[in-house]
């Protein structure tokens, strides 16, 4: 056994994590719990230009969706994975969070992307703009879920 165990090189099963969480939010028929929910109010997708968020972010973000809502419990950082869990409850996706960018009603989301001068984190009642790495797949009304 190594420094860090044998687990060190297992790969973690995260739809099986997330039907293991104990505490949180349930979501749906399903029964699984979350501890952080965020609810989508719409969605869109973005390819932002290299002069306005430079080269390496540009072709990080490119084709990406943004999601618009507010978190309804639990907090939502930068770089988490969390869960798309459509309208019946299904898991249609585990995915990562690009960028947050918390969404105070003062600035437009392009104004706030291309500045990057923001927080990386959400917590409970805050609207904000989740950039995933998705292409597709995600509607308004869809439910995003930390694992």
């Amino acid at each position: 056994m190594g420094l860090f165990g044998s687990r060190s090189k297992e790969k973690v099963d995260l739809k099986a994590q997330a039907k293991v969480m104990a505490e949180g939010v349930q979501v749906g028929a399903s029964g699984i719990q979350f501890t952080s929910v965020f609810s989508c109010a719409s969605t869109f997708a973005i390819a932002p230009k290299p002069i306005e968020v430079g080269v390496k972010r540009s072709k990080e973000l490119k084709n990406r969706i943004v999601v618009s809502g507010q978190v309804k419990g639990g907090q939502f950082t930068k770089g988490e994975t969390v869960a798309v869990v459509g309208n019946d409850g299904v898991v249609k996706a585990v995915t990562t969070i690009l960028d947050l960018i918390p969404d105070d009603g003062t600035l437009d989301f392009t104004t706030e992307l291309n500045a990057n001068m923001h927080k990386k984190e959400a917590g409970p009642s805050a609207n904000a703009w989740l950039i995933l790495d998705v292409e597709d797949g995600i509607t308004g009304g869809d439910l995003i879920a930390k694992l």
